[in-house]
């Protein structure tokens, strides 16, 4: 079916038909959907908001997302870069350090994701938002979703609705159930505002807040219009009381919260996903429980996760061997296994570094301010220099040469 404009969809038939659905269009979605437009794949995407829209969200974009994104992204909406980390042990004296480039762009989520969205649909995609309620279900071989009063018959689903993910709930219900049931699996806590800091910091760094924030971390993001945003999460085990820690973390900053109050939001544990279960299901970004257990990172993990999965079907749709619905079912399956394969043994490591680095933050603050080079390859994972593994293996190596002097070079390059 040739896909009919936007506000026509809307208001014409209440039946619609595409190879591909996207719901949810924050960078996830929006991403998926402009890359499968540009291959060529009868898409649409939804969502329940209507844009622009306010999120909670740090709002810092790692420059190893930077190829990810559409060209000149940066040039259309207001950022700060951010060279630099601020780095304090429970509100303490800070130590800084500058890499001299780049390591991360700082925006507010509503300018971001409307830009993002708007490239999509500068590239033909179609869209639908203010849809309402979105519920999915399994027929045949694809998918109904009723999205409002509209129908949608679609072969794919592209889903990047978020961590508490309607359409992973209605075509998977054993997913939330395990959550339900085993307490390690649940999602992590933070809190977040945009604020004023009595007493600012150079708006080059961003600041980071070991000790505060129990089995986590507090940080303060700059943004370019002189607010910063603020927030706190866990990553040990979800906070108990994250108001009550990011109220903590205010007065240590001095600093004032604006009129949109302090909210709260679920991060995803990734262990709790199990990708591939749903043939023709794509779960994207919070979705796919893939968000970083040790920064938290989401924006790159969730515009990386959607253009692999945007690859996949478009590589399986081009193969001659396969039908239609047969290259879709071998595109989830080959997107399954790159989640579980590259992305879930880094997240693990980094899972393990987190639990060794929140326990203990007072030690590696001591240990960063005797040798700030440890700081440089600590930020080297946000330049994509490094992923967890090959950081984990360059920390031993460095800090074994701080104890055996000679043996193994501390100086070099880690950006």
């Amino acid at each position: 079916m040739t896909l009919l404009p936007s506000e026509e969809a809307r208001g014409g038939s209440s039946e619609i038909a595409v190879d591909a659905l996207v719901v949810g269009l924050g960078p996830a979605g929006s991403t998926a959907l402009r890359l499968l437009t540009d291959a060529g794949i009868s898409s649409l995407g939804i969502d329940r908001a209507s844009f622009p829209r306010n999120k909670p969200c740090g709002g810092g974009v790692s420059a190893r997302t930077l190829p990810l994104l559409p060209p000149y992204l940066f040039e259309e909406i207001p950022h700060q870069v951010t060279s630099g980390i601020s780095l304090t042990y429970r509100g303490g004296v800070s130590q800084i350090q500058d890499f001299g480039r780049p390591i991360a762009y700082q925006v507010r989520r509503d300018q971001f994701d409307w830009a993002l969205l708007k490239a999509a649909v500068g590239s033909g995609a179609q869209v639908m938002t203010g849809v309402g309620e979105v519920s999915a279900r399994r027929e045949g071989e694809g998918f109904v979703v009723m999205a409002g009063d509209k129908k949608i018959r679609t072969r794919a689903i592209f889903a990047a609705d978020g961590a508490t993910s309607r359409v992973l709930r209605d075509l998977d219900p054993d997913a939330f159930r395990r959550i339900r049931e085993r307490p390690s699996l649940r999602p992590f806590t933070s809190a977040e505002g945009f604020g004023e800091l009595r007493h600012p910091i150079d708006a080059r760094h961003v600041a980071i807040d070991l000790g505060l924030v129990t089995g986590g971390y507090a940080w303060s993001f700059p943004k370019k219009d002189s607010a910063w945003g603020l927030g706190v999460a866990g990553f040990l085990k979800p906070l108990v009381d994250p108001r009550g820690e990011f109220a903590r973390y205010l007065e240590s900053r001095k600093a004032d919260i604006d009129a949109g109050g302090v909210l709260t939001w679920p991060l995803p544990n990734f262990r709790s996903v199990r990708h591939g279960r749903v043939s023709g299901l794509f779960l994207l970004g919070d979705a796919g429980g893939i968000v970083d257990p040790f920064l938290g990172e989401g924006i790159y993990y969730a515009i990386l996760s959607a253009t692999r999965a945007a690859e996949a079907l478009t590589r399986a749709l081009s193969r001659s061997d396969l039908g239609g619905q047969e290259a879709i079912a071998q595109a989830s399956r080959d997107y399954a296994s790159y989640v579980t394969k590259s992305l879930w043994p880094d997240f693990s490591q980094g899972a393990r570094l987190a639990q060794v680095l929140y326990r203990f933050p007072a030690l590696f603050f001591r240990i960063t301010r005797r040798h700030p080079g440890l700081l440089v390859l600590y930020a080297s994972i946000l330049t994509g220099k490094h992923d967890y593994r090959s950081f984990s293996k360059a920390m031993i190596l460095r800090t074994l040469s701080l104890l055996l002097p000679g043996r193994t070079p501390l100086s070099g390059p880690a950006l």
